[in-house]
């Protein structure tokens, strides 16, 4: 099993350089789970800037379809900033519904291999 752990933080921005920055927060988040064993999903760079080329699109079609990405995620790790996120808290809701582990910080994410021995320990008692 390889994990999928989705990358959830602030995205949306006063400016493009602000947006950016978020970017590159979340990339640096998902490079750290990457080095953790876990494959990381990171919306902010699978769609960066495409809204604004997109505009007539919303903010309601890029939430949607980065909560589809997260719904196929085995857990979530959230970015510095979550808090103030609209977005992000958004996410933690639905994660929250779907009962998915949500990690508040990086240093709280376990190894992908920690991780898979739980889950298996959860399924054996489930069993």
């Amino acid at each position: 099993m390889q994990p999928l752990i989705y990358v959830a933080g602030p995205y949306r921005a006063a400016t493009r350089d602000a947006i950016a920055q978020n970017i590159d927060a979340a990339r640096q988040v998902g490079t750290s789970a990457a080095a953790l064993g876990w494959y990381p999903v990171i919306p902010h760079a699978n769609t960066a800037h495409m809204e604004l080329s997109l505009p007539h699109l919303g903010d309601e079609f890029w939430l949607r379809g980065t909560l589809e990405l997260m719904e196929r995620c085995d857990a979530l790790v959230l970015c510095p900033g979550w808090e103030r996120s609209e977005g992000t808290l958004g996410e933690i809701a639905r994660a929250d519904t779907l009962r998915l582990p949500i990690f508040r910080s990086l240093d709280l994410l376990p190894s992908a291999s920690d991780f898979i021995a739980w889950l298996h320990a959860v399924e054996a008692r489930r069993a």
